[in-house]
């Protein structure tokens, strides 16, 4: 079994950070481009930040029916950008802070 040194070694420059934790992989990476590529996706996202806690029956960003509304948070879900919980019969969002950085890591 090889050890993490020569691993890290092998490493690329390119694909670690300053502090020797990896970037997102390209799937991830991918994964997350491709939620934050809708408009309504980052307008819910917004909201959110602004927010902090919103109830999938309180998003007033988008001029659309709650069916396509929880298709968006469920893509948004998926990624990994934002959190749910179920409270009674609502379910409640919240961005995923530390999802957030890692994205940033990918940031010029």
């Amino acid at each position: 079994m090889e050890d993490d040194t020569r691993a890290a070694a092998r490493e690329p420059a390119c694909c670690s950070n300053n502090i020797g934790r990896p970037y997102l992989d390209l799937d991830e990476a991918a994964l997350l481009f491709k939620a934050l590529g809708d408009e309504t996706r980052l307008a819910i996202l917004k909201q959110l930040r602004e927010q902090e806690d919103v109830c999938a029956c309180e998003f007033a960003c988008c001029d659309l029916a709650q069916p396509t509304i929880s298709h968006h948070l469920k893509v948004l879900r998926e990624a990994g950008l934002v959190v749910s919980e179920k409270r009674g019969l609502w379910v409640h969002y919240r961005l995923d802070r530390d999802k957030m950085e890692r994205l940033r890591s990918l940031l010029p």
